[in-house]
């Protein structure tokens, strides 16, 4: 006998061994209820009024009093009966809400994570609309899934690091010596690193998040005349990158490291910073239109 016969005989067995208690608990059950009902009224009878005044009792009224008495019992069973169904009935129902909750979850988890897949994909297609589609359904991912927004953040700071690098290479759209006026915007030279940036600053770490945010690395990318406009870009590591004539209107760079990064016009208008900002050698915040943050 192989183990698949063993395990089927010992579900046998054991559905077996259920059955078994199930009718003997309805039998002991089913003799409750008929010694109850049996016995019980002339036990109460003799409780009541005492076994003396029982004796003097016609055979009429002893049987009208066990009737009444019985029915009475009848009626509290009946009733108790129909509490436990009711009862049992709720507990299942509630089972039944709980089991189907879990199950959309898992299903909705099952989800994300194919969606999550089909986006990685996306991203490493030649064809812009297809990197851009999946660089958009990973916004609505982390827009679903609180859970997938720290992989998602940091997976687009690295895409953003790969695509766009600074210096950028040889055979790149706009060499490092180009003047800043001749550098067209980012959303027009690197469509999709500006969306990707777009989504990571909409889902970043936020300062008075209580979830472990590791730090977004934008180390070292070429985000000359990129938007960052509003972003959350706390903690954010800048340091090595060329922000030149970026714009950083109300972006929140508390603990971001800008060590060695280019500012040239870039637009701090609003955007505030802390004692933990890490600044390039010699540049003035307070003078550049940042303020520290309340």
């Amino acid at each position: 006998m192989n183990a698949a016969d063993h395990m089927t005989k010992g579900r046998r067995m054991s559905t077996s061994r259920r059955a078994i208690t199930v009718a003997l608990l309805a039998s002991l059950a089913l003799l409750a209820f008929v010694a109850c009902i049996a016995f019980l009224p002339a036990l109460v009878i003799r409780v009541d009024i005492g076994s003396s005044r029982v004796k003097t009792m016609s055979a009429t009224e002893y049987a009208t009093a066990v009737n009444s008495i019985g029915g009475s019992l009848l009626q509290g069973i009946a009733g108790a009966a129909v509490l436990t169904s009711a009862y049992g009935a709720w507990r299942q129902l509630s089972h039944n809400i709980q089991a189907g909750r879990s199950q959309r979850e898992l299903d909705r988890l099952g989800q994300i994570t194919d969606r999550f897949g089909r986006s990685v994909e996306q991203l490493g297609s030649t064809n812009d609309s297809v990197r851009l589609g999946g660089i958009y359904a990973f916004d609505r991912i982390a827009a679903e899934s609180p859970d997938d927004r720290d992989p998602i953040v940091n997976l687009l700071a690295a895409y953003v690091r790969k695509e766009s690098p600074w210096p950028p290479g040889p055979s790149a759209r706009c060499p490092a010596d180009d003047p800043i006026d001749q550098v067209p915007p980012l959303r027009v030279r690197a469509v999709d690193v500006q969306a990707a940036l777009t989504v990571l600053c909409r889902w970043g770490p936020k300062v008075d998040s209580s979830d472990y945010w590791p730090t977004v690395d934008l180390s070292d990318a070429d985000l000359r005349m990129a938007n960052l406009s509003g972003g959350s870009l706390w903690r954010v590591r800048l340091n090595g990158a060329n922000l030149a004539r970026a714009n950083l209107v109300k972006a929140d760079l508390r603990g971001a490291d800008l060590t060695e990064t280019i500012l040239l016009e870039t637009d701090f208008q609003d955007a505030v910073y802390d004692e933990t900002t890490w600044w390039p050698q010699g540049f003035d915040p307070a003078a550049a239109g940042l303020s520290i943050a309340p």
